[in-house]
């Protein structure tokens, strides 16, 4: 459906650093040749386009929440021991603080600024780092881990002075939480801030697996289309029964999203939740095996470790598609990787592995499978709001002052509001993406902002998708005005058709760096596709294919039928356009 491909098309981050969104999209099966990904749809609302976040802090943080922002249930500290009585950021300033690895650039350069800062990866492990954390144990007052380097008995057992853990990841597996509450040290870790933009991946590696984006895209660029003719059909997304293990904050974003694709949810979790449009499997072999995807979003700990085991994989079975992101464990991978080879398993998108970064190379060569490196919540935007949050937690620690960052989606602007872009609006909306759009009149849609213009939409929106129908006045209608209006951060995505655009602007464009990315689906003179695109890793290119599954090829022979049978007996012809 064309709709769902433009939604996965607009899991395309600006082209900066480390992973780039053709690499998700080609990685996870939707076409480039690279397997990595970092898939964003989370933009602050208040940061104006074009603007980069030049403020230590977030302005939009608010100190009206509760006390900490992000306490795993631990209790109050012990009498013995108050929390220091300084307040504002100079409490920051006598806290010191042991960075266990190198995790984010912006987080290491704030802790070195407000805090006295001890970076353990500078001491090896042996003799040389016992004696660093002898020499400063009575200094060190609180420590910053993640998801793979936590604070264990042993580094508290170290840190007499030890006040605060605060994580740089959701997941505290890694954390001695038995210890910690034994010592009265506070754990934080960054809830909510990721729970989007890991959903956002979760549906985006499903739409991948199914849609085959990847193959797709490097059908395009090895010259296959023009050589070998249309590409084979896939199967859809919307509509398949998605059930998603763990209805925890990361799960009900992901079934919020499935939803607006017309997807029945079903879940599996400790009790039944109160959420009566879903429906409950009390374990994981029922759930599995009534569903089309299973989608792994629950915690990992002793219970949930190989909760993906064979019976729930023959379960889900030869049709069916399996998406991790939660943790590598929970999934029994020696048996995944044998199902996926003996085609048991339809196919599965994962972000995340057993023993990483070790992936098992079997599935290096299935295009049945979507690996991507643990990037669910690799976006800068959400980095930066989890160091944020992370520096909050200290702060709050040291001066009481509670503080949180809120996020919108991504401003979606749809050139053409008629059966498409309305479904493709539908889809953007439960991504939190302000829609906008552009049409000739304006539509009774109070919640959608309408434009008069294309360029007034394109300067307004950091996504412009093209839905429109195709005639005299819509040829050409993204010109290089549009594109310079849209910029170097915006994102174009045509699902229309070629000539909607202007091909050689557009390409000058890209490779110049004053548009961000494209995802196109159509072009001006198809087969043949502008062949400078093919080298650029900010493009993903898709042989139009828009339409390319078997349920709507199936149904549009069937509508072909139908009407044939109308005119026969001279009845009322169900699509007449003339």
């Amino acid at each position: 459906m064309p709709a769902e491909f433009c939604v996965l098309f607009c899991f395309w981050p600006e082209k900066k650093e480390k992973v780039c969104w053709s690499s998700l999209v080609l990685a996870s099966g939707l076409a480039l040749p690279t397997r990595a990904a970092g898939l964003v749809i989370k933009k602050e609302r208040s940061n104006p386009k074009g603007q980069s976040h030049q403020n230590h802090r977030n302005p939009n943080l608010s100190s009206s929440r509760t006390p900490l922002l992000s306490p795993a249930a631990f209790p109050p500290r012990p009498a013995g021991r108050p929390l220091p009585s300084r307040g504002g950021p100079r409490a920051m300033e006598s806290l010191g603080v042991l960075l266990l690895h190198p995790m984010n650039a912006y987080l290491e350069q704030e802790l070195d600024r407000r805090c006295r800062l001890h970076r353990l990866w500078e001491s090896p492990p042996g003799p040389a780092r016992e004696g660093f954390l002898r020499a400063h144990a009575s200094s060190i007052r609180a420590v910053v881990g993640n998801a793979n380097y936590g604070a264990d008995a042993e580094l508290i057992d170290a840190l007499p002075a030890l006040e605060i853990v605060a994580s740089f990841s959701v997941g505290i597996d890694r954390v001695d939480l038995a210890k910690c509450r034994d010592r009265g040290i506070r754990v934080t870790n960054t809830p909510d801030v990721l729970t989007d933009d890991v959903a956002d991946l979760a549906v985006g590696l499903a739409i991948a697996v199914l849609r085959r984006i990847p193959q797709a895209d490097r059908y395009v660029r090895a010259g296959l289309w023009k050589a070998k003719g249309e590409y084979s059909l896939t199967t859809r997304f919307s509509g398949k029964r998605v059930a998603i293990l763990g209805l925890g904050r990361i799960g009900l974003a992901i079934a919020k999203r499935a939803e607006a694709f017309g997807c029945p949810i079903s879940y599996n979790s400790r009790s039944e939740k109160a959420f009566p449009n879903y429906k409950f499997y009390a374990n994981a072999v029922d759930l599995a095996a009534n569903c089309d995807v299973l989608i792994v979003a629950c915690l990992l700990n002793a219970e949930s470790h190989h909760i993906v085991s064979r019976e729930v994989i023959d379960a889900l079975g030869p049709e069916g598609v399996l998406i991790n992101i939660g943790r590598g464990a929970h999934v029994d991978e020696p048996e995944l990787v044998s199902a996926l080879v003996e085609r048991h398993l339809g196919g599965a998108g994962l972000d995340v592995y057993e023993h990483e970064p070790f992936v098992p190379e079997q599935l290096f060569g299935l295009d049945n499978v979507v690996l991507v490196p643990h990037v669910g919540s690799d976006t800068e935007e959400t980095c930066r709001a989890m160091a944020e949050l992370v520096l909050a937690n200290l702060e709050a620690h040291a001066s009481n002052k509670p503080l949180l960052t809120p996020f919108s989606g991504k401003r979606v602007g749809i050139i053409g509001l008629g059966r498409i872009g309305l479904a493709v609006a539908k889809r953007v909306e439960a991504f939190d993406c302000p829609v906008n759009y552009y049409q000739r009149t304006k539509q009774a849609y109070p919640n959608y902002t309408y434009y008069p213009s294309v360029v007034e939409l394109a300067s307004n929106s950091d996504i412009l998708v093209v839905a429109c129908p195709l005639n005299e006045q819509t040829r050409h209608i993204v010109n290089r005005e549009v594109m310079e209006a849209l910029g170097p951060k915006g994102v174009l995505i045509n699902i229309g058709r070629g000539p909607h655009v202007d091909e050689p602007e557009l390409v000058a464009a890209l490779v110049e760096g004053r548009l961000g990315g494209a995802g196109l689906d159509v072009f001006e003179d198809e087969p043949n596709v502008p062949e400078v695109l093919f080298a650029l890793d900010n493009v993903v290119l898709l042989p139009h294919v828009g339409s390319g599954t078997q349920e709507t090829r199936t149904a549009m022979a069937d509508l072909v039928l139908g009407n044939l049978e109308a005119h026969v007996l001279q009845k009322p012809l169900l699509t007449p356009v003339l």
